[in-house]
């Protein structure tokens, strides 16, 4: 095996076999919690603690559908409960009193659910779990027993139409969009560097999935109080504690992690979280090949909140990772080492304070210190070295406030404001030999020196107004206004106005339009002076049209069709690799190249078919995706790198008592790619010259990508807590998916170069075992 697959392999060995695994059962039957939120995704709104409808409390599985509000009682009163009517028409789960009566009225939930539950944008998928939330104790959700690369729930919303992944890095393409269009997260906090190892293939995110909840994620017309990105959004949650204490210790081939949390005060006012979290990569590199490096990740989570009467709730949170990497590719002649750190730390306080109006604040400070050095020596090809040094920070106040007054209005609005400011001292060398220095945009000699400090604000503010005209119509409109004080553009200051509407012909059919403005501005810390710009860039600017139709059949299968337009009306330059995206230090590599697009579409169409949920015996899902993403140039419009016009993704899991079997899969068109063309010609005196060219930017496709993912995992009893042990498998059948071609030259006995290639490919069979014990 060539260093570099051992390279790859042991690289991403860690970084892509999938941890997903379900939540170990706690005795027979489904979770309560999970059986009400079922009833919830049929249009009905029951309120409850999970201090009281805790993960123990299960029902049969053969339970029958609940009609009446009579029904519902009845099923929770083994357990103590109730149900009493809550706020905005809502049915409130409480204990049950000694002696108390119940009565028996023939109405299961309102006919009207609350307007602050409508969720009128077009593009939603919900993948929030009802109980513990990691990568091992997720919930009885569709996405707890999926598949999931890196042991990331972040990966989860891949499993739908309109995203593209290769597999290795955790971020993703959302329809069309760049990989850095989607707004990340974390209990109303923004992240601004997310992932762990963010340049070089970002394997993991710096959120430890054992604390998390679940997410909401948008795939585009989202509203207006989510700003700054263009594509996507991912908005995750804390876990909240279950019971007084719990702690969960997992160890894989990829990740150890320790987790607890609880709560705290007389009458359990005060909850708290800490995780932390270790990569085991550097671990698995060493035993596959210890002259390839070290890279090393860690995480740390931490959580206190306290509720200060019942309408009060005030928490400080932190999250901090730390990267360290050395890595050799001896076969390409590169190296690079790095070292990541951030910190975040916030305090976040939600006020009730009315029946009708509510508030959050969040106050945060982000430090982010990032240091990145490489080189790369191919005779004959390119010769380079880059220092990297730059720092971030950014204090931020945000408040979002929303008023309910009826059933029929809700207004929303809130502002933001940050000081931003950054410090960069980027140096880098690159000298390209002939014929290499003849091709896509290269000079022989490029070199680049850049010291700079950045210094400025960000401010933003939004309104949206939600009216239910009638039961069935509801229109939610919207605008949201940008600035930025640290560019030089002339439109520093940005508009977005934004529509969604919601139109239900049926109990069983719901028609979802939406449109919108957004924008994108370059942030402080995203200047690319890696590729020699030292300003910063207009932003960007995007229009978004989406359908959306779902429907539910009387059989039980449920249907999501959706087209959607994404128009890009302003882009900035983006840099890429021609040829090599795997690259370890892509900056200094000789088919570095610059996109330089007056516009870019996106379009497609989508259709997915589901039957049964997370906390059914057995569900599945098939999904098929067309699309077509162009950017546009003067002499016409070529697809983007990620541009997949067919794809299709399908699975299915089933619950077997203690065992759990799942798997997942997808096929897509092949990837476009640029080549090089080689031609020899012979000189009046016999000797030879290789003169290179390419073909147009993205005008071939490599063949198509296929994988097929699995996972069993099996439930243990323990004297002392649960045991779950879990084998997961990327890519069952070895496919060799293509990604990349790399080139080097080879010399025969007079001297004369030829050009060699090779094709590399994404991930082949991976493995992963590990076991998650909870107490």
């Amino acid at each position: 095996m060539r260093a570099l697959t051992r390279c790859l392999l042991a690289f991403v060995f860690v970084c892509i076999s999938g941890v997903a695994t379900a939540d170990p059962a706690q005795g027979q039957g489904i979770r309560l919690s999970g059986y009400l939120e079922s009833l919830n995704e049929q249009g009905n709104h029951i309120i409850y603690s999970s201090d009281l409808v805790t993960d123990e409390l299960r029902v049969p599985e053969d339970t029958p559908p609940i009609s009446t509000r009579a029904d519902l009682v009845a099923l929770l009163q083994p357990f103590g409960l109730t149900v009493q009517d809550g706020p905005s028409d809502s049915l409130l789960v409480v204990r049950l009193e000694p002696n108390a009566t119940t009565t028996a009225t023939p109405v299961e939930t309102p006919q009207q659910e609350p307007l602050a539950e409508i969720v009128v944008t077009s593009s939603l998928r919900r993948l929030e779990y009802s109980g513990p939330g990691n990568y091992s104790y997720l919930d009885r959700d569709l996405a707890t027993r999926v598949p999931a690369a890196a042991e990331e729930a972040v990966r989860l919303p891949n499993r739908l139409p309109g995203l593209a992944n290769g597999g290795i890095s955790a971020r993703s393409y959302i329809r069309g969009g760049e990989s850095n269009e989607t707004l990340f997260l974390l209990d109303g906090l923004r992240l601004y560097e997310p992932f762990h190892l963010k340049d070089f293939q970002a394997v993991a995110t710096t959120v430890n999935s054992n604390a998390i909840s679940g997410m909401d994620f948008y795939a585009g017309a989202f509203p207006a109080r989510y700003g700054d990105r263009m594509s996507g959004v991912i908005e995750m949650y804390l876990r909240q504690p279950e019971k007084d204490m719990q702690t969960e210790l997992a160890l894989s081939f990829f990740n150890a992690s320790l987790l607890s949390l609880g709560n705290f005060g007389s009458a359990g006012q005060g909850d708290w979280l800490v995780a932390a979290r270790r990569g085991n990569l550097d671990l698995i590199v060493d035993l596959v090949d210890p002259d390839i490096g070290s890279p090393d990740y860690r995480d740390f989570v931490g959580h206190v909140g306290y509720e200060f009467g019942p309408r009060t709730d005030l928490s400080f949170n932190f999250l901090l990772s730390v990267d360290e990497l050395q890595i050799n590719d001896l076969d390409r002649g590169e190296q690079a080492t790095a070292r990541y750190d951030n910190q975040v730390v916030w305090l976040n306080w939600r006020a009730q304070w009315t029946d009708m109006l509510r508030s959050e604040t969040v106050f945060s400070f982000t430090d982010i210190d990032n240091s990145r050095n490489g080189t790369v020596d191919m005779p004959g090809i390119v010769i380079g070295a880059l220092d990297d040094q730059r720092d971030f920070r950014a204090l931020a106040f945000k408040q979002d406030w929303t008023f309910v007054p009826s059933s029929k209005w809700l207004l929303g609005f809130g502002v933001d404001a940050k000081h931003l400011d950054g410090r960069y001292d980027f140096e880098s060398s690159k000298l390209i030999a002939p014929p290499f220095d003849g091709i896509l945009q290269n000079t022989p000699i490029e070199a680049y020196d850049i010291y700079l400090l950045s210094d400025g604000a960000q401010y933003a503010t939004y309104a949206e107004l939600r009216w239910r005209i009638t039961d069935r119509f509801t229109v939610d409109i919207g605008y949201r206004w940008d600035y930025q004080s640290y560019t030089t553009a002339a439109d520093d200051a940005q508009s977005s106005p934004r529509i969604s509407v919601l139109y239900e012909p049926g109990d069983r059919t719901s028609l979802r339009l939406g449109w919108g403005q957004y924008s994108q501005a370059q942030e402080v810390s995203e200047l690319q002076v890696s590729d020699g710009n030292d300003e910063y860039f207009p932003a960007q600017r995007a229009e978004h049209i989406v359908a959306n139709l779902k429907h539910t059949f009387v059989s039980g299968i449920d249907l999501d069709v959706s087209l959607f337009r994404k128009s890009f009306r302003a882009t900035r330059p983006r840099y890429e690799n021609a040829f090599d995206q795997l690259s370890v230090v892509p900056e200094i590599q000789f088919d570095r190249m610059m996109v330089d697009a007056d516009t870019a579409e996106s379009r497609g169409a989508e259709i997915l078919l589901s039957h049964g949920s997370g906390m059914d015996s057995v569900f599945w899902w098939v999904g098929y995706t067309w699309s077509k993403v162009e950017d546009s140039f003067p002499d016409g419009e070529r697809v983007r790198s990620w541009d997949q016009t067919h794809a299709a993704k399908l699975g299915a899991s089933w619950r077997w008592g203690h065992w759990n079997f799942s798997t997942a899969g997808e096929i897509h068109t092949g990837w476009p790619k640029t080549e090089l063309i080689p031609e020899v010609r012979t000189n009046p005196d016999g000797s030879q010259d290789l003169v290179l060219s390419t073909t147009a930017l993205n005008s071939r496709r490599h063949s198509e990508f296929s994988s097929l993912d699995v996972r069993v995992s099996r439930d243990f009893d323990l004297g002392r807590g649960e045991l779950m042990v879990f084998l997961d498998v990327t890519n069952l059948f070895n496919r060799e998916n293509p990604c990349c071609t790399e080139y080097s030259l080879a010399y025969d006995d007079d001297g004369n170069a030829s050009l060699q290639s090779r094709t590399s490919h994404w991930l082949p069979l991976v493995p992963s075992l590990g076991f998650v014990w909870t107490f």
